[in-house]
């Protein structure tokens, strides 16, 4: 297993840094690039990036895990992180791996988590990726975001403190500006699996449900316990056999 440090400048001239997790191979081969939650970075909770992005190198699968636009490493502050500059990250970051020498640009998987499940599943339509992951997505957030950030900003002030993060309004409305989740995450044809833990406090069974049935080939796997961040041992396990398994069948 071999991991680098590597940094990419988005289309604003942003610096974007991560982790790439490879197996040990010289040749191209099969790629994953995923998203983290909101407010997260690329290690995820407890780690849960960076040992998935492992466990699949020691299969011969190799991973990008950056942080976003004012998360963790990354140029920026949180505060002038936008719905729409995620979008367009995420959308640089899948052009960037498809460029590297040691990436298959034929077999790119596409994975997000939370809100980066969101955002993955909003974009596969235009980037096609070879497959799509999606762990427990936030498509939630979508509904009733502008109205919470109205209550803000008629109390006078257009941020919340969110855990000693500075969060401006302006991310919800940039959001609450996109189409619904499930109508901008409609078009893509490829393979899909949707995974969601069945204690899950953030994201509901249903939105996963409606997730999997946008798909011609899609399945829904339910894990036991670990809630939104698959946080036991049992589920993060239950979890990183789902996304192989379904690697492995469409390689």
């Amino acid at each position: 297993m071999k991991t680098l440090q590597v940094s990419m400048e988005n289309r604003v001239g942003c610096t974007l840094r991560g982790i790439v997790t490879l197996p040990e191979t010289n040749e191209p081969g099969p790629f994953v690039l995923n998203l983290h939650g909101f407010a997260g970075s690329a290690s995820g909770y407890k780690y849960l990036h960076t040992h998935m992005a492992r466990m699949l190198a020691d299969h011969g699968v190799g991973c990008a895990r950056f942080d976003f636009y004012g998360c963790g490493e990354s140029d920026g502050e949180f505060s002038d992180m936008t719905f729409d500059g995620l979008h367009s990250d995420a959308a640089d970051l899948y052009a960037w791996v498809r460029a590297q020498p040691y990436v298959d640009s034929r077999r790119v998987f596409l994975s997000g988590q939370s809100m980066g499940g969101y955002v993955a599943a909003s974009i596969a339509p235009r980037l096609r990726p070879h497959g799509l992951i999606l762990m427990c997505p936030g498509a939630g957030m979508w509904y009733g975001w502008a109205r919470r950030a109205d209550r803000v900003t008629q109390s006078g002030k257009d941020y919340a403190d969110l855990e000693g993060l500075v969060y401006k309004m302006a991310f919800n409305y940039s959001m609450a500006a996109h189409p619904d989740p499930f109508e901008e995450a409609k078009g893509y044809n490829g393979p899909v699996i949707v995974i969601r833990a069945d204690d899950d406090k953030l994201v509901d069974d249903e939105s996963c449900k409606r997730y999997a049935g946008l798909y011609q080939a899609a399945e829904f796997v339910r894990v036991s316990g670990g809630g939104h961040n698959f946080a036991t041992i049992p589920s993060r396990t239950a979890c990183e056999q789902a996304i192989w398994k379904f690697i492995q069948d469409n390689l």
